[in-house]
């Protein structure tokens, strides 16, 4: 049996138990006012006492009010449990469809400066391939990224950001993927992020150029992947 089918079994089984101790608690209430009631009515009779019945029935509602005290918290008891288990299995859910994401690697071209980039605390760091560029004015990159080798292939949305380092230049860049542009920006001292649909057997190029001299070089960073569909 799968990890999948024991959470949902827990859950299923914690919301049954929660609501059979609710129907349970408010069985016990009724019966307990009902028994009170009719043992305080034959006292009375037979002793002839009508004050005996009303001091058994002031007991009996303290004891009723406690019931219900007792019934109240059950309910508080199971609305938390059912709230706890549905923040569970909701958290559960969003975890299982986080997107797959691979990053994607330079097989071709002008090859940058490739750099790992981590992030995370002391307890879980995750790392991602960074690649850098160093533009001097008039300069232009090419650099084809592969595909992620799924067999078969399957479909998503390649994607890249391109930030702009240091210098305050600007620059030009465009992506096609079977000769035909998908995706072009200018970047200024900014980071920019775009997607775009192919399968993960394709492989992308992106083409880079600076035209101003305003500086000496601008460092030119770009991260890239793949998100495979659900």
């Amino acid at each position: 049996m799968s990890w999948d089918w024991v959470e949902r079994v827990s859950w299923v089984a914690g919301i049954v138990s929660a609501v059979i101790a609710l129907i349970a608690s408010l069985m016990a209430s009724r019966s307990a006012t009902l028994a009170t009631r009719q043992v305080a009515m034959l006292v009375a009779a037979a002793t002839d006492k009508p004050e005996l019945l009303q001091k058994l029935e002031l007991e009996a509602r303290e004891r009723s009010e406690a019931v219900r005290r007792r019934v109240r918290a059950v309910v508080v008891s199971t609305a938390t449990t059912i709230a706890s288990l549905g923040v569970v299995a909701l958290a559960a859910v969003m975890l299982a469809n986080l997107p797959d994401h691979v990053s994607t690697r330079v097989v071709g071209g002008d090859a940058p400066r490739t750099v790992q980039e981590c992030a995370g605390g002391s307890d879980a760091v995750v790392c991602a391939p960074v690649h850098v560029y160093e533009l001097a004015a008039r300069t232009k990159v090419e650099t084809r990224f592969g595909g992620v080798g799924r067999t078969p292939a399957r479909t998503g949305h390649g994607g890249l950001s391109v930030e702009l380092r240091g210098c305050e230049s600007e620059v030009k860049w465009h992506v096609t993927l079977d000769g035909r542009t998908v995706a072009e920006a200018v970047s200024r001292d900014v980071l920019v992020h775009t997607e775009f649909p192919m399968t993960s057997d394709r492989d992308y190029t992106f083409v880079a150029e600076r035209a101003g001299w305003d500086c000496a070089t601008t460092e030119l960073r770009v991260r890239t992947g793949f998100t495979f569909d659900d």
